[in-house]
């Protein structure tokens, strides 16, 4: 009996003996990362919850030109479509066959045409290149002004540089626009144009991990030079019409974050992550049952917004007899994309299924987290004796001997 009484001090305790760090009395959240069974877990930098309903009064999505004096204007038309380096066009002027050609954009901002000096194309749109074009024909007097007709044809966007701070979850530096191998063989270069969808404000945010639940959408900012433009993207999430701007090198985009996690944003859409990796541990005897737990790698894989029941069970914590299998509990680790910080969360398997709808008690999961089962005390107790069973019969047989 002794024995039994000591190895039952090791098993995993289902609660902590000291009462829960994080509860309702406490005001400063960022100090709780251990939440038990009965707390709810609420992402946030306070104790200050996401309003229940957010009323959308923008219906068209707005987009604004700040800093600059100027007014409003639409950033997606092709003519506003600002030049990088490596953008190539075909340039062909009219009776002029010998000015005419194909130009890429160097690594200086610069293109060549024959018998033209170099003129500086990085930044300028294509209308404001055309007409660049014609002044060089007419200053070094091979034309005259009201003679010069010529047309600009993009052939290829080339990948650019961008930077992205704030509320994503890979900031950094990113280069977007870049085509597979496939698609450069699949690409004969008998087009009169090419797009430019690549270079857009979604594709910048999918490269940097897509935007965090606490990201202010409405009010993303994009930095070009001297001048600074704001969009709002809640159309994306929300369904009514999205601006779009055409992205060049050397943009920076600022992703606002709100003090709260937005459920919302937790979900596959064109400025999210698609999916996220969770690791799992379902093992009552570790490193040695790893093929009847049944989580492999497909397994560890969710659509972004999965919350910790469904991880459970991929996981395989749910299902068995119910006699000796109803109360097992687990534990989730996550990284609060708000404080930075690992928070600790533990749940009774009983209580997360009756209590799945409420989002404290059944959370969403983050990139990364990762979750372990625990098994119930009738497994705990079986373990133990046959861990008894397993010392005392080889000595029982030593003595026989």
């Amino acid at each position: 009996m002794l024995p039994l009484i000591m190895l039952s001090a090791c098993v995993t305790p289902h609660a902590p003996e000291q009462k829960a760090v994080c509860d309702a009395e406490n005001n400063d959240m960022t100090q709780c990362h251990f939440y038990d069974r009965d707390t709810p877990y609420l992402r946030s930098k306070t104790d200050k919850r996401q309003p229940q309903s957010q009323t959308l009064t923008n219906m068209t999505g707005n987009t604004y030109l700040m800093h600059t004096g100027q007014a409003q204007q639409s950033l997606h038309l092709p003519q506003n479509i600002r030049l990088s380096v490596g953008d190539r066009l075909k340039v062909r002027v009219l009776n002029g066959e010998e000015f005419s050609g194909t130009v890429e954009v160097n690594n200086d901002g610069y293109i060549y045409l024959p018998y033209l000096a170099p003129i500086h194309a990085k930044g300028l749109d294509v209308q404001a290149l055309s007409t660049k074009i014609k002044q060089h024909l007419v200053d070094e007097q091979f034309m005259l002004a009201n003679s010069v007709k010529l047309s600009i044809t993009p052939l290829k966007w080339a990948p650019v540089q961008i930077t992205v701070s704030g509320g994503v979850f890979e900031p950094g530096q990113h280069q977007i626009n870049q085509k597979s191998d496939t698609e450069i063989i699949d690409d004969d270069g008998d087009h009169s144009g090419d797009q430019a969808d690549r270079r857009s404000i979604a594709a910048a945010l999918r490269a940097s991990g897509g935007v965090r639940p606490d990201a202010n959408i409405s009010e993303i900012m994009v930095i070009r030079e001297q001048h600074s433009f704001t969009l709002d993207l809640s159309g994306v999430i929300h369904g009514f019409p999205v601006p779009s701007m055409t992205l060049m090198s050397g943009d920076h985009i600022h992703v606002p974050q709100h003090d709260y996690f937005d459920d919302a944003l937790a979900r596959p859409s064109q400025i999210t992550a698609p999916g996220i990796r969770v690791f799992l541990s379902n093992l009552t005897q570790p490193a040695s049952s790893n093929s009847q737990s049944a989580v492999d790698t497909d397994a560890t894989r969710f659509p972004y917004g999965t919350r910790l029941l469904n991880g459970a069970i991929a996981a395989n914590c749910v299902g068995g007899a119910q006699s000796t299998n109803a109360s097992r509990h687990l534990l989730l680790i996550t990284k609060n994309p708000l404080t930075a910080q690992v928070d600790v969360i533990e749940r009774s398997m009983d209580e997360l299924i009756r209590h799945s709808w409420e989002t404290g008690m059944n959370p969403i999961l983050m990139p990364g987290d990762g979750i372990a089962c625990y098994d119930s005390r009738v497994t705990n107790i079986r373990e133990i004796a046959r861990s008894i069973t397993e010392v005392l019969v080889p000595a029982t047989l030593l003595e026989l001997l």
